[in-house]
């Protein structure tokens, strides 16, 4: 089944003259559901035994992991061409994704937290502890860089430059350098210096942000943790690690940032996605307490 999506990549690249990162998305998201399909069904060996049930499970798993719209939609995509390469190859008789449809993708900007949420937010753990100095420097990075939770959990130590102001994202092509804002450097300089070595973490090396044991964090541990402070600051509508990445991208663009500087911070392969964020006149979530929305925000 391996060999079989390596196969189908290497005709996306060589015969249809897919993009390196068209094909790099194609593969990961094969080999996802390649590995939902081994922990779901060990027994399968071929993929002419996976049914439209399996693959239909699979969508309700990315769902209930919060995976966006775009992205369920992208990886249905990917599972129609990769079953319409494998029936044209003969590979199997009939193709069970021929009736899956892709979830209808809003082309809407994403909406961001008004400029007095994220100030709530960011003051919300205000408690001088191990615990409280690490919130607050991960929720004030979260904002200051617009980050992706996975490149949040996955940052080392290593990539703070706290004498130069900047964190390293990402690593080879994707590598990207994000200038810290002032709040952002102070609040890492505190955690550092005063709380990550109480988590049992070793100075020089190891996750920046770690848990309890040393380790790292995880992406649920991260929602959870963003989770609690949401309802300490008192806003009641839904907010996601992403909201954060949505709210430094509008603000960035509202305080006069061009869009090139946006796109490349955010890390966007395309001008076009971080184009979204430039729209105005959008709905703001509505503050918690009053009800009211931000009258100078934008998406």
């Amino acid at each position: 089944m391996e060999s079989q999506i390596e196969q189908f990549i290497q005709y996306l690249a060589a015969e249809k003259g897919y993009a390196g990162n068209t094909v790099m998305a194609y593969r990961n998201d094969l080999s996802q559901f390649h590995q939902f399909v081994l922990t779901t069904r060990p027994y399968l060996s071929s993929w002419a035994r996976v049914d439209t049930l399996l693959i239909q499970a699979y969508l309700l798993d990315l769902k209930a992991r919060e995976y966006s719209v775009a992205s369920i939609a992208r990886k249905v995509a990917a599972l129609k061409s990769f079953y319409f390469y494998l029936t044209e190859k003969q590979v199997m008789a009939s193709n069970p994704t021929i009736d899956l449809e892709p979830p209808r993708v809003s082309h809407q900007p994403p909406r961001a937290l008004s400029q007095q949420q994220v100030t709530a937010l960011l003051r919300a753990p205000a408690a001088p502890t191990a615990k409280g100095l690490r919130d607050r420097a991960m929720l004030e990075v979260m904002y200051a860089t617009g980050l992706r939770v996975t490149e949040l959990v996955t940052l080392d130590i290593r990539d703070v430059d706290l004498a130069r102001g900047k964190l390293k994202i990402g690593s080879g092509a994707h590598q990207r350098s994000v200038p810290l804002t002032e709040p952002a450097q102070n609040a890492l300089v505190e955690y550092i210096t005063r709380a990550r070595g109480d988590y049992g973490a070793p100075p020089e090396s190891g996750p920046l942000f770690v848990n309890p044991r040393g380790g790292a964090l995880t992406r649920q541990g991260v929602w959870l943790i963003l989770k609690h402070y949401v309802a300490q600051a008192g806003i009641e509508t839904a907010v996601t690690p992403h909201s954060l990445r949505h709210s430094f991208a509008t603000h960035r663009l509202q305080e006069g940032s061009s869009v090139q500087e946006v796109q490349r911070m955010l890390g966007h392969a395309h001008l076009s996605t971080t184009q979204i964020y430039a729209r105005s006149q959008l709905p703001a979530l509505t503050d918690g307490a009053t009800g009211e929305t931000s009258e100078n925000h934008t998406s």
